[in-house]
């Protein structure tokens, strides 16, 4: 991972086959893509984050590598093994554990655009039964793109600190204990993101206008970041996680138990405007609308909150003796996760006073079991199930004016209502309750093949939306995957990995947009069925003594076969597909109109974010010199993510990337000395459009009065150079 410059999820995406990664709001959404299972800005459950197999509920890209000693990529449905959230894959990583001996490893790194990195890690027993591993690094990077206006600072400028911990109990006679603490505090400015406005728009300019083509990297960035309550992004993140485990040796039976407590402090304060212009929802100019207690000059766009996020796991398993050619295991697992919005930063706008979100809670119980039997010496049936049972429970929050606010804020309100209740306690539950298989076929020709098929289906459960949303609820979606691969290092490479698959992803869930007189917002939707086809390859192989080659690649051909879109509809239909509600003043979406139904069809349509093809190679060179034992290496990567739609429109278009890195070392003894660089020939391409409303332009003149759209678009890490210095004791 070193050599590969791996320092954060992202990177590992990079060089992984099948596994995409979608930085384009920096860490705040985390938009990992496992096999073509979309994943947009709100949805979530698809890939599951692990760390030593205990759930994480962290942000994924804050993860420091270096505290981990590998990262696992499991791709294809994982929910028999790891349950919830694990939809298309998962992503394990693996802690350092201590050796018999005292090791140590000191880091720092420097570079360009403010990059500092620095670290220390320790490990080693403290007496025979007892090690212990302890760790802590710090990094900031400076960002590389200038806020025009605002407080005029650098956008995407980051930085981390990251404490680890961990005690492992191993005295003799079976039983096995440890205990680790993983902590991290991030804090970031809004991502460099910009954007494209309405006025190049270039299609459907008589219904919504909407972009058609490939974005450019945006050149400016005015973000309204003075105007914000608490610019910028801060997480904090406390887990502690432990298992207790006991062998039995006669049997060769195990039990044991896998504990996790995490807590999560997230504050965002963005514009989401993202730009200089202030969208106002009632116009500059304050029109009357009867909404009490608000703030003519103050936007909903400009919006800071905060939130905590507490959860608990337990797993119980026991793997029973073996019994001839059978192995078998079953256990039981409870999670709890629930997600408090606080009430810090609540604010008077156009629209009132802001409304707390509800509280959102997740109880998940499973239980699971597996066979494993040997049919023959080198052919293995394996049998894997797990029930489990989600409640999904969703209330509101209330508070009363003169109890968050002071009289004087209070009195320079337009219509002023100190007693006013904003928002309801309201209650709302759902149960969601599945069985999910996993069958697999492993045969072993030799010691240096393995070749397998796989049947498997994945989930994740249903939840609710936002009560003002268009769609109250959500249901469960499915991937049901179908894959056969092979494993060998036959003809030379040190490993050569081929699978070819199919997935039929049924209700999936993708996230739209909504609009209402004084609101606006993202909801999630079912909208059919997906199948997916993919090819996976990756490989090393030894080209002469010291020179390697490191190759993945990816096809994956991902087609909407059941599904409709309400804004597809109205692209193409625009007004028509509009009714008024009942007995108010706003309209809907009304695809029982003539014609509407079949225009909101995306048959056919590509999943967004997602590139048909997408790989990485790589060439290293290590040597030794004559002169005093002195290792050095040279090694290149080339990684490539092709071109992929930010919608299921597919008219919008992201640009492929290929980013080329450097890095060569030298080593003498314990000291190390690495000159590299990232994105060594500057590649500008943008990394995400995100599909948007333009406020700040003129609506379309329709009784539905829709506003155009708007893309904001993410730019790129360019070129960064430095030289890192680490030491081993």
């Amino acid at each position: 991972m070193a050599q590969l410059q791996v320092e954060t999820v992202v990177d590992v995406a990079r060089y992984t086959p099948g596994f995409q990664m979608q930085p384009a709001f920096g860490s705040f959404n985390d938009r990992p893509v496992i096999r073509g299972a979309s994943n947009l800005i709100v949805a979530d459950g698809k890939v599951g984050v692990f760390i030593d197999g205990v759930p994480w509920f962290g942000a994924l890209s804050t993860l420091d590598m270096d505290s981990f000693q590998r990262v696992e990529v499991m791709r294809g449905p994982q929910s028999a093994l790891y349950g919830r959230g694990t939809l298309s894959g998962a992503v394990n990583m693996i802690t350092r554990s201590p050796g018999s001996d005292l090791d140590g490893r000191a880091s720092v790194t420097s570079g360009s655009d403010g990059r500092l990195d620095y670290s220390i890690n320790l490990s080693g027993p403290v007496d025979d039964t007892l090690g212990f591993v302890a760790g802590l690094s710090h990094s900031e990077f400076g960002g590389q793109y200038q806020n025009e206006i605002g407080y005029r600072e650098m956008l995407g400028a980051r930085s981390s600190d990251t404490h680890n911990l961990g005690l492992y109990f191993r005295p003799e006679g079976g039983f096995e204990a440890s205990l680790r603490y993983y902590g991290i505090k991030s804090e970031e400015n809004q991502a460099a993101v910009s954007l494209m406005p309405a006025s190049e728009n270039n299609c459907y300019l008589t219904t919504r206008p909407y972009y058609c083509g490939t974005v450019k990297a945006p050149t400016s960035f005015r973000i309204n970041t003075d105007r914000v309550a608490s610019p910028g992004l801060e997480r904090e993140t406390h887990a502690v996680m432990g298992n207790v485990s006991y062998e039995f040796a006669e049997s060769g039976a195990r039990l044991s138990y896998l504990a996790g407590r995490s807590k999560t402090y997230l504050k965002t304060g963005l514009d989401l405007s993202y730009d200089d212009r202030e969208f106002m929802l009632m116009g500059a100019s304050c029109p009357f609308v009867p909404i009490s207690n608000r703030d003519c000059s103050a936007t909903v766009f400009n919006d800071t909150r905060a939130q905590n996020r507490e959860a608990v796991t337990h797993e119980l398993r026991f793997d029973g003796p073996a019994i001839g050619s059978l192995r078998w295991s079953v256990g039981g697992y409870y999670g709890a996760d629930k997600t408090t919005p606080l009430r810090d930063f609540l604010e008077f706008t156009e629209v009132g006073p802001e409304v707390m979100e509800a509280i959102y809670e997740i109880e998940n119980l499973a239980a699971f079991g597996g066979l494993e039997y040997d049919l023959r010496e080198n052919l293995t049936l394996s049998l894997e199930g797990r029930w489990q049972k989600d409640t999904v429970t969703q209330t509101g929050q209330s508070y009363r004016v003169s109890d968050l606010f002071t009289p004087q804020q209070i009195a320079q309100l337009r219509n002023p209502l100190p007693s006013q209740v904003v928002g309801n306690t309201d209650s709302r539950t759902a149960t969601f309750e599945t069985f999910l298989p996993r069958v697999s076929v492993t045969w072993r020709p030799s010691a240096d093949l393995n070749l397998y098929a796989q049947y498997a289906v994945g989930n994740s459960p249903g939840g609710f939306n936002v009560v003002t949303s268009p769609v109250a609820t959500y249901d469960e979606e499915r991937l049901t995957n179908t894959e056969i691969g092979a494993k060998t290092s036959l003809f030379g490479f040190r490993y050569l990995n081929m699978s070819l698959f199919h997935n039929v992803i049924d209700n999936q869930v993708l996230s739209s947009t909504f609009q209402t007189a004084t609101a606006t917002g993202s909801y999630m939707a079912n909208i059919g069925e997906t199948e997916v086809n993919g090819l996976e390859i990756e490989g090393l192989r030894y080209l002469t003594s010291g020179l390697s080659v490191r190759f993945a690649y990816t096809f994956l051909d991902t087609e909407i076969t059941e599904g409709v879109d309400n804004d597809e509809a109205i692209l193409h239909l625009g007004v028509a597909c509009k009714s008024l509600v009942p007995g108010g003043t706003s309209y809907f979406v009304d695809l029982s109109r003539l014609g509407c139904l079949d225009a909101a069809s995306i048959v056919g349509r590509r999943t967004p974010l997602v590139s048909e093809h997408s790989g990485s190679i790589g060439l290293k060179y290590e040597g030794t010199t004559n002169w005093n034992d002195v290792d050095w290496f040279v090694a290149t990567d080339l990684t490539y993510v092709g071109s992929f739609f930010g919608q299921v429109h597919n008219l919008i278009k992201v640009p492929a990337s290929q980013r080329v890195n450097l890095n060569a070392g030298l080593s003498f003894k314990d000291f190390q000395v690495n000159v590299w660089a990232r994105n060594l020939l500057d590649d500008d391409s943008p990394i995400g459009a995100l599909r948007y409303v333009d406020y700040g332009a003129a609506p379309v003149q329709s009784p539905g009065g829709d506003s155009p759209r708007g893309f904001p678009v993410s730019a790129a890490e360019r070129r960064t150079m430095g030289v890192t210095l680490s030491v081993r004791f």
